[in-house]
């Protein structure tokens, strides 16, 4: 069985052309081969499907066929002035926007990562989905599958802040071959920017939208809870 980290060190792109090709083949992984498992000292508490997932890439080398993306959160003369250390591979980066599962790689000079737009929160206790109820300001119990996919980014800190580093991991699944129907779509919220870093107008005076299809949605539903 191919695991995520397998094919996260696959990643080596060359060019941009070549970035659409491992993003697409990602996102397979990240969508159908597994699920983050989130534990208390005791036993597991949530398993969190991704169900739209968001990829990001910003280049600090020299090469012009490879993007510099001043959107990605944790890169050089960003926060700080000077160089900022390279995440481990399949490290969990809380930021404004969610939740991060990276992949930077420092020998390519690449700031990678994927942002967890949506997803499905299963609670193992209560053997329920959860959902958040804007009204009640809180996760509610939910197994209608139209309704129980999260698309707050942010309010996955309520299911991984507050646990131990090491009780938040990765767990990987077979992938089948009737699964990956995926939906490319532009991420949300993301536009261009010119060399100076400064989002780009149009002639109304409007932010240009970044029309790369990165972000990627699994259409189907989830079939079988893991054990």
């Amino acid at each position: 069985m191919s695991t995520l980290e397998n094919e996260l060190k696959r990643f080596n792109p060359d060019s941009e052309a070549e970035l659409d090709i491992h993003f697409m083949r990602l996102s397979k992984a990240f969508l159908y081969g597994g699920y983050i498992s989130v534990s208390d000292y005791k036993e597991e508490r949530y398993k969190i499907f991704i169900r739209t997932v968001e990829f990001y890439c910003h280049y600090e080398g020299d090469k012009k066929d490879l993007p510099k993306d001043p959107i990605v959160y944790h890169r050089n003369g960003h926060y700080v002035e000077g160089e900022v250390p390279y995440f481990p591979l399949m490290s969990f980066h809380a930021h404004a926007s969610g939740y991060d599962i990276t992949f930077e790689n420092p020998e390519l000079k690449l700031r990678s990562s994927a942002l967890i737009r949506a997803y499905e929160v299963y609670d193992v206790l209560q053997k329920t989905f959860l959902h958040y109820d804007r009204k009640k300001k809180l996760f509610v119990s939910c197994n209608d599958s139209k309704d129980r996919v999260n698309k707050q980014s942010t309010y996955l800190y309520d299911f991984i802040n507050g646990f131990g580093a090491d009780k938040i991991k990765w767990v990987d699944t077979p992938i089948t071959e009737q699964h990956q129907e995926l939906n490319p779509a532009q991420r949300q919220n993301v536009y261009k920017y010119d060399m100076h870093e400064n989002k780009i107008v149009d002639a109304n005076g409007k932010y240009i939208k970044d029309d790369r299809k990165w972000s990627f949605t699994r259409l189907d539903e989830i079939e079988n809870i893991p054990d």
